[in-house]
Order: C-alpha cells, then sequence, then structure tokens
C-alpha cells in the first residue's frame, strides 16, 4: 500500500481534479475563441456602419449640392469648431 500513495493520480479526487482542470482549460479555450469571434463581429459591424454613415452623406451630399464651407461630415473639424 505504500507504493501506491506514491503514483500520480493514485486517489480517486486527483483523478477528478485533473479531469476539472482540464475541463475547465478547454471552457477557457472555447471562451477565447467565442471571444475574438465576436470582437472580429464587431469590428465588421462598426466598420459597415460607419461605410455605409459615409455613402449615406455622400448621396445626400450629391442631391442637395455641395456641403457648406463651415460644415463637413459628422465628426469633421469644421463641426466640432462651430460648437463652443
Amino acid at each position: 500500500m505504500g507504493q501506491l500513495c506514491c503514483f500520480p493520480l493514485s486517489r480517486p479526487q486527483d483523478k477528478l481534479n485533473l479531469l476539472q482542470s482540464r475541463q475547465r482549460a478547454e471552457r477557457t479555450s472555447v471562451k477565447k475563441a467565442d471571444d475574438e469571434e465576436l470582437v472580429s463581429l464587431s469590428k465588421r459591424l462598426v466598420e459597415d456602419a460607419v461605410s455605409r454613415a459615409v455613402q449615406q452623406y455622400m448621396e445626400e451630399t450629391q442631391q442637395n449640392g455641395s456641403a457648406p464651407k463651415d460644415q463637413g461630415p459628422p465628426g469633421s473639424a469644421g463641426t466640432l469648431n462651430s460648437t463652443k
């Protein structure tokens, strides 16, 4: 019996702990992959929204003539300076 305690994972609790740690590692890697996918999707959504906003601005500018000199697209320096 003295030799059994020297072997790794000789106790059921040790085996259970190893199994649980492996399961946690698998969940962590899946969560990391999910997080990376969410970040990628978020970036694409933002890029798409910005692209659509720019396209809409360009279409409206063409329909209404050129934009006034003191105003530019939302967030431009001209607009920021006019709101003090």
